[in-house]
């Protein structure tokens, strides 16, 4: 469906121009692959290391809390015979609600990682536009396309403004 759009708005913005009076100014098309810029800028790489530390830290509490599990339940398997019935129910119910804790942290975990990844994301790619309407105006440029969303199927090089981009966005975070 987006392609579908992306298309749609190409062929309407090449009607437009192509029905532009030959005294109009020249057209400049570019394009900027705005995923290999979030990528490849430092804050993009920053944001990505900083998740990363987060998400072992995190994955370091919940394997700890795995090998307790573990060692619970090799408790239970080895030890459930000799003990009477209400410490065997009492043992196997904490086992089911430390199992049914540690599920709902790895969840909650994930989702949180994901949220932060998004919202890092989305100011990132917000403040990367934003270069891109700088460029694009000092350029004198009529278009800009995305490329990464997959609308864009083919452009010459010399009008790919992404590496200019990630330059101007890392001079631009360093002020």
């Amino acid at each position: 469906m987006k392609a579908l759009r992306t298309a749609v708005f190409v062929l309407f913005a090449w009607f437009l121009v192509s029905a532009a009076p030959a005294a109009a100014a020249e057209v400049k098309i570019g394009y900027v692959n705005l995923q290999k810029a979030l990528n490849e800028c430092q804050a993009g790489i920053k944001a990505k290391n900083d998740l990363k530390v987060e998400a072992e830290g995190l994955e370091g509490e919940l394997n700890k809390k795995q090998e307790e599990l573990k060692k619970m339940k090799e408790e239970l398997d080895s030890k459930s015979k000799v003990w009477n019935k209400e410490t065997r129910d009492a043992k196997e119910k904490d086992f089911r609600t430390r199992t049914a804790d540690f599920q709902k942290k790895f969840m909650d975990y994930g989702e949180e990682l994901n949220k932060k990844k998004q919202s890092s994301e989305a100011t990132i790619i917000k403040e990367l536009r934003d270069v891109v309407e700088d460029i694009a105006r000092k350029k004198g440029m009529t278009f800009v396309f995305e490329k990464s969303v997959g609308g864009l199927l083919y452009a010459p090089k010399d009008v790919d403004l992404t590496d200019e981009v990630i330059k101007a966005y890392d001079a631009r975070k360093k002020k």
